[in-house]
Order: structure tokens, then C-alpha cells, then sequence
């Protein structure tokens, strides 16, 4: 059966082609690639002779030409594996080098940390979706768990890196835009996650009781926030440079507030049998928000702006999980149904 299994997945595989579209997209990925001169090995008479030797030597060979040469040789097999799951034959092209390749290549620290944060992501969707199916084993479970690990170390050395282009321009925000989207979205869909896994919220011993993948999710977000609160610690410097920025996010959190209420009424208007425990959760997360924004605002009467800054994060990150959960609650729809409460 496996052999037969095998078999069948080889022929699916050959038929795979590269489109005229995907051939140019190869093109022009390599055209575009920068490499830094740097790195550029000198010319030499011998050219023609040391021409692999001098590839081998200068990034190109990594990041390019052998990637390059897979690509061509498998015949689109690295395209075709972008929608794959790790249950795919395909999966491993995808996790092991058609996303490292596209990590090599991101050079800009705010964009490395957006391309992990959104991998990480990626990969607690592809757990929902075999969860939602059924097929989510102890296997795939620990592979993805291993990936997740990967993807937040990554994330957080590129944090590391905004954080210093900052403090040396002067400039803030973008390292907190970073930081609440990822808490967001780890804590979102682990909440989906361990409901199409059937676990409850919390065990008899008031314990929560989440999968693997949806502990290590939300442990790595608390992680990534918390090295950025103790690093605020150190450097109060910053602080007047934050305090600028503090108008300007209270109100986008307060309008990122209203938009989820008015998508919360208008789910609420129409409840299923399913949508109604979704409505529920997401109302505790939206109204978590809103007591955080409440709590920053006492401390800035307080005078206390350090304090009323980081909880002002805190509602912000608190706000996009509610968006996260309801639209990602609602997408799946039925199949929450008799999973929630077993």
C-alpha cells in the first residue's frame, strides 16, 4: 500500500510543470537580487577555468544559483509545494528551502521580522487546518512545534535589529507594530487551534490545558514581548521618544476597538449554533482591550507614562487578537460545532 502510495504521489510529481508566469518569476528573482560587492570575488585570467570555484565562493551559489538550479530541475515542484501541509510529500521543499531561500534574501530587518512573524503564522494555520480535519498526529504536531521554535529565534534577532535602527535614528513604532501583531496572532490561533483539537479551555484543576503547538505559540509571544518590556527597563531614554508616538496609537487603538464592535454586532446579529461561542470569546478579548486602554489611561493622570505606554501595548495586542480570533472563528464555521464545551 505505501509503495503503491508512493508511487502515485511520484507520477503526481512529474506531472508538475513550471508555468510561464512562475519561469518569469524565476527571472526576475534573480535579476533583482542584490549581492554585496563586497563579497565579490576579483577577477581572474583563469575565468573561464574557476568559474564554479568562484560561485562557490560569493553568496550567489547559496542564495541563487543552486536554489536556482532546483527550481529549473524539479520542474516547478518548489511552487507547487507553497500550499502544501506538512502531511505533503511536498512539505519538506517548502519549510526547507524554498522558505529559507526566501529568508536568505530579505535583507531589511523590519521586513526579516515580518517574514517570520507571518511564517509562524503560517504554520499555526496549516495546524488548524489538519486539526479541522482530523488529521493533526503527534508527528506533524511536533514537527510544526520545532518550526514555530525556529520562526520566533529568527523573529527575535531581527527585532533585536529594528530595535537598534530605532534608538539610532530616533524613530519608534515599528518594532511595537511588530511585536503586538505576532502576540496577537499566536494567541488567536492557538484559541482556534485547541477548539478544532477538542480541548477545553481549562482542565478541573483551573489549569489551561492547550496542545502542544498552542502552548509553545503562546509562551513564544509572551517571550517576545516580554524581552521588549524588560529592554524599556533599561533604556528610559526612550521613553520621551515613545511618549510622542502615545497620542497617535491610543487613537488607532480606540478606532481598531470600534471597527471589531461593529464586526462583533454584525455577527452578533445573525448567531449560529457555532458563531455564538465565537461571539463570546471574542467579546471577553475585546473587553480585555478595552479595560487595558481604561488602565493606560490611569496611569498617564498618574503620571505615570512608562507604565501607561506598555499597557497601552497591551490593549493594542489584546484588540487584534478579538479581530484575529472572529474572523478566523467564523471562517471554520461549523466545524467548531460540539468541540468547544468537550
Amino acid at each position: 500500500m505505501k509503495d503503491n502510495n508512493l508511487q502515485n504521489s511520484i507520477e503526481e510529481i512529474k506531472k508538475i510543470k513550471m508555468t510561464a508566469l512562475e519561469k518569469k518569476r524565476v527571472f526576475e528573482y534573480v535579476v533583482n537580487s542584490k549581492i554585496s560587492s563586497s563579497q565579490e570575488s576579483i577577477r581572474s585570467p583563469w575565468f573561464n577555468y574557476s568559474f564554479i570555484a568562484r560561485i562557490k565562493k560569493t553568496r550567489l551559489a547559496y542564495y541563487v544559483v543552486v536554489p536556482l538550479i532546483i527550481i529549473l530541475a524539479s520542474g516547478g515542484i518548489a511552487f507547487a509545494s507553497e500550499d502544501s501541509l506538512p502531511n505533503s510529500i511536498l512539505y519538506p521543499i517548502k519549510v526547507s528551502i524554498v522558505e529559507p531561500i526566501r529568508g536568505a534574501l530579505t535583507f531589511s530587518p523590519k521586513a526579516k521580522a515580518v517574514y517570520e512573524s507571518n511564517l509562524a503564522t503560517k504554520r499555526m494555520v496549516e495546524a488548524e487546518t489538519l486539526a479541522g480535519e482530523g488529521k493533526l498526529n503527534q508527528p506533524i504536531e511536533n514537527r510544526l512545534n520545532n518550526l514555530l521554535e525556529r520562526h520566533t529565534a529568527s523573529l527575535n534577532n531581527a527585532l533585536n535589529k529594528v530595535d537598534k535602527i530605532e534608538s539610532t535614528t530616533g524613530s519608534i513604532g515599528q518594532s511595537e507594530d511588530l511585536i503586538t501583531n505576532f502576540h496577537a496572532n499566536m494567541n488567536a490561533h492557538a484559541q482556534v487551534l485547541d477548539i478544532l483539537s477538542g480541548k477545553k479551555e481549562y482542565d478541573q484543576n483551573g489549569q489551561y490545558n492547550d496542545i502542544q503547538i498552542s502552548k509553545t505559540a503562546r509562551d513564544n509571544a509572551d517571550l517576545i514581548t516580554n524581552i521588549s518590556k524588560n529592554d524599556e527597563i533599561k533604556t528610559e531614554n526612550k521613553i520621551q521618544n515613545k511618549l510622542d508616538n502615545y497620542k497617535r496609537r491610543k487613537e488607532a487603538i480606540q478606532s481598531l476597538i470600534d471597527k471589531t464592535t461593529t464586526e462583533l454586532d454584525r455577527a452578533s446579529a445573525k448567531p449560529s449554533a457555532s458563531s455564538q461561542e465565537i461571539i463570546e470569546s471574542t467579546n471577553q478579548t475585546l473587553n480585555r482591550a478595552k479595560q487595558f486602554l481604561y488602565d493606560a489611561n490611569e496611569h498617564e493622570n498618574k503620571g505615570d507614562q512608562a507604565g501607561a505606554y506598555s499597557t497601552l501595548l497591551d490593549s493594542e495586542s489584546s484588540v487584534k487578537e478579538a479581530g484575529i480570533f472572529l474572523q478566523t472563528g467564523l471562517k471554520f464555521g461549523g466545524k467548531f460545532k460540539g468541540k468547544w464545551n468537550d
